[in-house]
């Protein structure tokens, strides 16, 4: 006799799809009687806390005073543990690790109500006598942590660490909580004692490379993040790390790489989708890194870097309006950056709109007075509304930080010439030259120096004479 399959299937999902269900709502009534359970007590021990506290002033026999000092110490050990328990359990419910090694990986804060739930949660800890307990000690300085409130953090770390200074978690995690303060040589401290501890930990390894990351040891930092992936070769974190670390050095390909090994482990991290972007954008892939920007902003769409970042893309595509709201966008999230502030100041200039872009340059170097590409493009824009006194201001400082730089040197030459000085064009022009050659050719077409070509001296420099 033939069985029809669906005489099997059709009542087997009958009943199973009511069964499924009755146990999701069994599920959800067990967790709201636990969680109303961890409520009454704590209502019971806090009623318990504030009789024992009033009946304490009141007793005048020793015996009496020390047994219920006794009755009071069980009572907040007991509330200390139900509120870090609760910490833990918050910590968890945000996919965060409550009292574990931590791993800087760049984690974007937590939403709004976890961090009030952790504040009011870290409010009741600390109204209670301190636990010597280090698990507590540890996921106290953790919520700190992720709430980024790093002092407070440390502190929790650092009792730990007075009670066992050999303790790599603490250390590990104290490491982070330094490099957040920008204490960078105490957080390079912190990693080494802690990986003498551990000396084939990954995470810890990981995480001293995002100090020498930050501090610009980019070299250094590589060795840590190519040992921590031979350790643990499919951790998305660490990928993504090197990535980051690859475009610093400028090694775009395999960047390039990390970040699609990276993405195919955790395919919708915003983070890792925009540096692919700017790896992107590096390699001149400007569609691509649009691709990117843009599906990194729905998944967070304000953020201000990638915002930025887009703008500076579109503006390379000469879609300067497209920029503009970019970079509109991004200031208003981010008011004071002096970089996006001088690439607005650029499509400003490229739009013909000069003193809104001198009004951008200026407020750069209000905030960052000896930024060297905004000196450079105000001294630009000086140039071309032939305010020449204050454009040489401008090069003339930019050449003092960076004295050997041929392209200063070479607009300089040109600056001279529109200003009718032959001499000083024609000697800013020579330094130019012997620093790089390619000034000789660019020199032989460029208008600017329209006003000195049949200069004899002009004419040998540029091979003409």
């Amino acid at each position: 006799m033939d069985i029809d399959i669906q005489d099997i299937i059709i009542p087997l999902v009958a009943f199973l799809i009511p069964a499924i269900g009755l146990l999701i709502r069994e599920i959800h009534y067990r967790r709201k009687a636990k969680r109303q359970a961890a409520d009454d007590s704590s209502k019971v021990l806090k009623e318990r806390k504030k009789l024992l506290e009033e009946m304490l002033p009141k007793a005048e026999d020793p015996d009496t005073k020390n047994h219920l000092l006794a009755q009071l110490d069980e009572v907040n050990a007991a509330l200390l543990g139900l509120y870090a328990k609760r910490l833990r359990q918050t910590l968890r419910d945000a996919d965060l690790p409550p009292e574990e090694i931590l791993i800087e990986d760049g984690r974007s804060q937590l939403q709004p109500q976890q961090v009030a739930r952790l504040a009011q949660l870290v409010a009741e800890v600390n109204v209670l006598p301190m636990s010597l307990s280090p698990q507590d000690l540890l996921v106290l300085g953790n919520a700190y942590y992720y709430m980024e409130q790093y002092e407070e953090a440390k502190k929790a770390y650092d009792k730990i660490l007075t009670l066992n200074p050999n303790e790599p978690a603490s250390l590990n995690n104290r490491g982070i909580t330094y490099r957040h303060l920008e204490r960078y040589d105490e957080a390079l401290a912190d990693y080494n004692r802690a990986l003498e501890l551990l000396p084939e930990h990954p995470d810890i390894l990981n995480n001293r490379g995002g100090t020498y990351y930050y501090l610009e040891r980019y070299d250094e930092a590589l060795a840590d993040y190519n040992r921590a992936l031979e350790l643990r070769p499919n951790h998305p974190v660490f990928l993504y790390n090197r990535g980051t670390n690859y475009i610093k050095l400028e090694r775009y390909e395999e960047a390039l790489a990390d970040f699609n090994r990276s993405l195919e482990l955790r395919p919708d991290d915003p983070a890792t989708i925009a540096n692919r972007g700017s790896t992107y954008y590096h390699l001149e892939r400007y569609d691509e890194a649009l691709a990117d920007y843009s599906r990194s902003l729905e998944l967070r769409p304000n953020h201000p870097a990638t915002i930025a970042n887009r703008g500076g893309t579109y503006y390379h595509l000469e879609r300067y309006d497209e920029a503009l709201a970019d970079y509109n966008r991004s200031l208003e999230l981010r008011p004071d950056h002096p970089d996006t502030l001088h690439k607005r100041g650029n499509t400003y200039d490229a739009l013909e709109r000069y003193d809104e872009a001198l009004t951008d340059y200026n407020r750069s170097l209000e905030i960052k007075p000896d930024y060297p590409d905004a000196l450079n493009s105000r001294g630009h824009i000086y140039t071309k509304l032939e305010r020449y006194g204050e454009a040489f201001a401008d090069l003339n400082r930019l050449l003092e930080i960076r004295p050997n730089d041929a392209g200063t040197l070479y607009d300089l030459a040109c600056l001279f010439s529109l200003w009718e000085n032959s001499e000083k064009s024609i000697n800013y022009l020579k330094k130019a030259i012997s620093l790089d050659k390619k000034y000789r050719a660019d020199a032989k077409t460029d208008k600017d120096f329209d006003n000195i070509r049949k200069d004899p001296r002009f004419k040998k420099l540029v091979g003409e004479a």
